[in-house]
């Protein structure tokens, strides 16, 4: 029957909810009747002896809990220790109205301002229990959080080494320091010193915390600061709580590195032997420049709305960007499609693909307003490339599809020297048939117009 005990210290979350309830009706209550007036003292008695008495069963429940669930005091104290004194004061209060009170004085008022004040703290601290303790903070603004003295935001790094000299960085300074300051700070710092521990300076962790030295170079496994994160997340000591941001594989595999070499401030990542392998996902990223940067503001979406209504595909070329793709693969093949009804939103266009529609030579004059146009494709057209010189005035074109169409060498040997061409695609063109060598070399973009033949091999030729 021993079972009984734990499964009603597992109703405390559930149990909690009454006394609050009762206690803050009988609050309103306290405060909703006029000054001296007797109206609502018996439903305030009702309120505050039902309240007791759900209190009660609530810090008998959650001393169960703590006792057989493994919780630590240190875990619990705040709320346990609010609990009890909330009970208390809420039975002292009861029988100060039951045996003493006739009308409703501003000490009714006063000691009820103060029960609830005691509700909510110990609220507070069963919430943290549960959520962890930037539960409600962490939605805050951060310069509200900094205002109150809740953000640790102007101490949190982050990891970035440069590819090429990443080994002249200080291990500690550049690595270890960003990943202690993401993971742990929140609790271990010197407003929030949980466990009298700070991991904010080399000073500091150093100097370890309530239970001593968290670094032990001459056997890693045995650091504290290691030790606690190589715990399975459900044990009570795993370190951070399993409620806060957890670090990495590499972030710990980082850790036992330094502390294995011996937890220097000073030595650099390659003198302390780490791989390349260990820290290239802290390189950054090469820059995505193929699309033109602009200072452009994002189209609503109603100036949008009657090109999306005509059947063409239209969406962003990245989240941040105001830069558009826009397709008529939805479009039948010869269907009409005026550029020139682009005009108010061409420069946001930096992916036009109109292939199949129907178009002429006078396309190359419409697309001129286009000016951040970088990819552009119209195959399966009806043109020869007159006029095509036009695109020269498109700096920021990139690639540019004329496959399947009537594209005449001369027309494309316009572009030969446009400056920022990258590929020209013109399979199955009359171009691609009558290029010569001597012509390709010219061009400064490359040139993909088909005609490939693989050499035979020996194998080719086997009958099986």
């Amino acid at each position: 029957m021993d079972f009984i005990f734990s499964l009603f210290g597992r109703f405390h979350p559930v149990l909690v909810h009454l006394p609050i309830g009762f206690l803050i009706l009988g609050g309103i209550l306290v405060f909703y009747a006029k000054k001296e007036s007797k109206e609502f003292l018996p439903a305030i008695r009702i309120s505050f002896f039902w309240g007791t008495i759900a209190a009660l069963f609530s810090v008998v429940s959650g001393l169960l809990l703590y006792l057989r669930e493994g919780y630590s005091f240190d875990t619990v104290s705040k709320h346990l220790i609010l609990g009890v004194l909330t009970t208390l004061f809420s039975f002292g209060f009861y029988l100060y109205l039951k045996n003493k009170v006739d009308f409703i004085d501003s000490k009714v008022r006063g000691m009820s301002v103060g029960l609830m004040i005691l509700l909510m703290l110990t609220g507070h601290f069963g919430g943290e229990l549960t959520h962890g303790s930037d539960y409600f903070t962490q939605v805050l603004p951060e310069k509200f959080q900094e205002f109150f003295g809740i953000s640790n935001a102007s101490e949190l790094t982050m990891i970035s080494l440069d590819e090429e000299h990443w080994g002249e960085a200080i291990f500690y300074q550049d690595v270890i320091h960003p990943i202690l300051s993401q993971n742990c700070n929140s609790c271990h710092n010197e407003k929030n010193k949980k466990g009298e521990l700070v991991l904010n300076s080399p000073e500091w962790i150093t100097k370890g915390g309530k239970n001593g030295k968290v670094l032990d170079s001459k056997v890693p496994l045995n650091s504290t600061l290691l030790a606690r994160m190589l715990l399975p997340h459900d044990d009570k000591e795993h370190m951070p709580p399993k409620d806060k941001r957890q670090p990495s594989k590499q972030e710990i595999a980082l850790i036992h590195k330094w502390i294995e070499a011996g937890a220097s401030f000073e030595v650099s990542l390659a003198k302390a032997g780490v791989k390349e392998e260990m820290i290239n996902m802290y390189f950054p990223d090469a820059k995505d420049d193929f699309y033109p940067e602009t200072e452009l503001a994002k189209l609503g979406e109603n100036v949008l709305l009657p090109f999306r209504k005509s059947g063409l595909l239209i969406e962003p070329i990245s989240q941040e960007s105001p830069l558009l793709k826009i397709s008529a693969i939805n479009f039948h093949q010869g269907q009409k499609l005026n550029l020139k009804d682009f005009q108010g939103i061409a420069s946001h266009i930096a992916y036009l693909d109109i292939s199949g529609t129907d178009q002429d030579d006078a396309v190359w004059n419409d697309l001129v307003a286009f000016k951040n146009l970088t990819v552009l494709k119209i195959n399966r057209v009806d043109i020869e490339g007159q006029g095509i010189e036009a695109l020269h005035q498109l700096t920021n074109l990139k690639r540019l599809n004329l496959n399947d169409s009537d594209l005449q060498l001369s027309n494309l040997l316009a572009l030969e020297d446009h400056p920022s061409l990258e590929g020209i695609f013109f399979y199955a063109t009359p171009a691609s048939k009558a290029i010569s060598s001597d012509e390709i070399v010219r061009f400064l973009a490359r040139l993909e117009y088909g005609g490939y033949e693989l050499p035979v091999l020996s194998s080719d030729t086997v009958v099986y």
